[in-house]
């Protein structure tokens, strides 16, 4: 979704984790659409290339870099390619993450837990770490951290590892208020409900649409719904909004349903 009628992003400079896919890659689109340079990372090297090319072949400004956010130095070196290239950072938008394998708790092991946290907790942890220490310079930052509604609710069975990280950024997102406030970085997270991307393809589109029947607006997300909500927080229209998760989910977690 290229947004050319807006430029309330225009002079910023955003890193977006997860950007060679999903919703990850819509958010990078979106800023870039609105005026953002977009330091895009990946571990998926290809399709990282195309994506940064999508943006640059629409007029924006964006460049690609591989990075494995679970490991700090290459976390360290994304913040310092952004501010070498481009002398400052003003949005971090942490969207990578990875599901679970869906065991149940008697049978997971510690090394699948341990997967999980790395990336969805650990990993964001570490971006925010060396982001916010740059922004702090300049007294000026947007964080926007991607949770998930299994943060605050039971979602599939064999989903404790999932759960658990992604209760921890929303923990992480409300707590680091205290800490970086002072320094005028604001700290918001994203609940996304059910998303099409890549990472829930793997039930196949009839499970998507079976669980596009418990969604009040009728349909599933797309990666572009939540791509306007992180573009939203991490713009000046939101300076006084800090410390909150916004839930996007069609309604999906405002209904109790009744057992047949």
């Amino acid at each position: 979704m290229w947004n050319e009628d807006c430029h309330r992003h225009k002079g910023r400079v955003a890193i977006v984790t997860g950007a060679a896919s999903g919703i990850g890659r819509a958010t990078a689109i979106r800023l870039a659409s609105e005026g953002a340079t977009v330091v895009l990372a990946d571990m998926q090297g290809d399709k990282l290339e195309a994506a940064a090319t999508e943006i640059t072949s629409k007029g924006g400004i964006a460049s690609g870099m591989p990075c494995n956010i679970a490991i700090e130095a290459e976390v360290k070196r994304l913040v310092e390619h952004a501010l070498s290239k481009h002398g400052k950072l003003d949005i971090l938008a942490n969207v990578a993450g990875v599901s679970s394998r869906h065991d149940p708790i008697y049978t997971a092991s510690l090394e699948e837990f341990n997967r999980i946290a790395s990336i969805n907790l650990a990993g964001t942890f570490l971006c925010i770490k060396h982001a916010s220490a740059a922004m702090k310079e300049r007294r000026y930052g947007r964080i926007v951290n991607v949770s998930s509604i299994a943060s605050f609710r039971t979602g599939a069975k064999g989903n404790a590892a999932y759960s658990a990280s992604k209760g921890g950024v929303k923990a992480m997102t409300h707590q680091l208020v205290l800490d970086l406030s002072e320094f005028g970085i604001t700290v918001n997270a994203v609940a996304p409900g059910v998303i099409q991307t890549p990472m829930t393809a793997g039930g196949g589109i009839e499970r998507l649409n079976a669980r596009a029947k418990l969604i009040p607006l009728g349909r599933v997300g797309q990666p572009e719904d939540i791509a306007v909500a992180i573009a939203f927080l991490a713009s000046e229209e939101a300076a006084f909004i800090t410390g909150q998760m916004l839930t996007v989910d069609g309604g999906m977690t405002s209904v109790v349903y009744e057992a047949a």
